[in-house]
């Protein structure tokens, strides 16, 4: 039974990325110029860190909004202040923002907590979930993307919040064409 358990989590968190993508670009609050310009600084950071071994065994995921960057993930801290000065080389960047999380324990697993942050985001009223991208580790979440008004970004928060196994939630969503993300 577990390993049922296991592979239905599975589809459903493909499921729930897949209708994230194709309607996550219908619902983006930025203009398709804005998202292929951002799409293409995100690409080419992903790209100059793996030249520069950053995926030798370390997780960095790189977002991009308006031209502000965000690296969010694990890296040694000797490594981070390198991984910064890469994303900050695109002359297209406006700012670049790290969240790095240190080693943690948590009680519940990553995807298993993932997938139940997506099933709340999705089933939240007046929240729309596919204009959120988010990471966990350990029991902490980080909240990303580009919201239509405070109201949802506050929204969203709460509902990570009352997730069950989120100890901790970073808040980095921001308003359309917001000259700088929000942390709360």
């Amino acid at each position: 039974m577990p390993r049922f358990l296991i592979l239905l989590l599975l589809l459903c968190c493909f499921a729930l990325n897949g209708c994230n993508v194709a309607y996550g670009v219908y619902d983006d609050k930025r203009l398709s110029g804005t998202i292929a310009e951002d799409k293409g600084i995100a690409t080419g950071i992903k790209t100059d860190l793996l030249n520069h071994k950053f995926g030798d065994g370390w997780n960095i995921s790189v977002y991009c909004y308006y031209g502000h960057v965000f690296l969010v993930g694990e890296v040694p801290p000797q490594a981070r202040n390198e991984a910064i000065t890469i994303a900050r080389r695109d002359a297209r960047v406006r700012s670049v923002r790290a969240h790095w999380f240190d080693a943690a324990a948590s009680e519940t697993s990553d995807l298993m907590l993932a997938t139940k942050l997506r099933t709340e985001l999705i089933g939240t009223s007046n929240l729309s979930s596919t204009r959120i991208d988010t990471e966990v580790n350990s029991g902490r979440v980080v909240l990303l993307g580009v919201v239509a008004n405070e109201q949802e970004r506050t929204l969203a928060v709460q509902t990570a919040q009352r997730v069950n196994g989120v100890v901790r939630v970073y808040n980095y969503l921001m308003l359309p064409e917001e000259a700088t993300p929000a942390l709360k």
